[in-house]
């Protein structure tokens, strides 16, 4: 069942341009840089489904490039080295790790984004309101979402005393996340615990860390490997036997137990605005980057119930999903 929305921020005038009454448009090319693998992409469905109903239509007046990393990290800058290289009108990398490895390839070629931490802080723009560059999109997270996401999990764990942080320690936004978790956590009176994670090669170590330090509760940071491999994360989360909160929704729709994130799509077919934009002439250096919307808390009481865990009816009360 779902229940009310969370918003926050501005909700702006919408980004996409009519398609009706305007001339046919030119016929374009699109690179796609996705962190994921083909089959966990997200919602890459929405992104073109906003620009068909632009104007913009694969087979028509579009042609489309796809490559994929993965989940893997190392990956994003020859794949963003081989899209430049076929010089499309534009480039939709909508990770953090996808549009740094798109920008570091192209300083002309146009970007948009969609799931990004910490664009002026990496280097993709001089700032929220006049980005500057050739790059501009949608924000992902701010930081309160990520003590938002520790206090309810520990509302569902009340008797909770040690949080593990299932993070990626070479990506360094995820460093910056746990760092913040750990001064959030400790004004909790929660000890914050490290656990490293990588590509799918280091999942045995990490559940096995998981496993010698028995946390009361997992925060797992959201990055391309654990995104791409979800299913696998869900299904060792569930072995452990240990409660977690994850980042983004599609974790507790495979089965994680609660989730705390932006709505992938509506983020989605906003960035599809910035495209169409772009397309249309407007320059992305001139385009302000948006905050997220829409916030989704969705928990999972089947997980629950086999985790022995009983949501408060504080937290269903707030949930925009609860799947039975």
């Amino acid at each position: 069942m779902h229940r009310r929305r969370f918003t926050f921020g501005l909700i702006g005038a919408a980004l996409l341009t009519p398609a009706l009454g305007l001339a046919q448009p030119r016929r374009v090319r699109i690179g796609v840089l996705s962190s994921a693998t083909r089959g966990t992409a997200g919602p890459f469905g929405a992104f073109f489904k906003a620009l068909a109903a632009a104007g913009w239509v694969e087979g028509r007046n579009l042609v489309i490039d796809w490559r994929f990393a993965n989940g893997n990290l190392a990956r994003h800058e020859p794949l963003a080295m081989e899209l430049v290289a076929l010089n499309p009108d534009i480039i939709f990398a909508p990770t953090q790790p996808g549009a740094t490895a798109t920008m570091n390839a192209t300083k002309t070629i146009p970007i948009v984004f969609a799931l990004v931490q910490e664009p002026v802080l990496t280097g993709l723009a001089d700032s929220l309101a006049r980005p500057g560059k050739n790059a501009t999109g949608m924000l992902s997270i701010n930081k309160d979402i990520l003590g938002k996401r520790i206090e309810l999990l520990r509302e569902v764990v009340p008797t909770a005393k040690r949080i593990a942080m299932l993070y990626q320690p070479d990506f360094d936004l995820n460093v910056r996340q746990v760092e913040l978790g750990e001064q959030v956590l400790g004004s909790l009176d929660l000890t914050a615990l490290r656990v490293g994670i990588g590509n799918p090669d280091s999942f045995d170590a990490a559940f096995g860390a998981l496993a010698q330090a028995r946390p009361d509760g997992v925060l797992v940071i959201e990055n391309p490997s654990v995104f791409a491999n979800r299913a696998d994360i869900v299904k060792r989360m569930a072995v452990a036997r240990l409660p977690a909160m994850y980042g983004f929704q599609p974790f507790t729709l495979d089965g994680g137990l609660m989730s705390y994130s932006i709505d992938f799509a509506d983020q989605f077919r906003r960035a599809a605005g910035f495209a169409d934009r772009i397309l249309r002439g407007a320059k992305p250096g001139d385009l302000p980057i948006e905050q997220p919307v829409r916030l989704q808390l969705t928990v999972n009481l089947k997980t629950a119930k086999a985790l022995g865990v009983e949501f408060p009816q504080s937290v269903l009360l707030r949930a925009d999903q609860v799947i039975e």
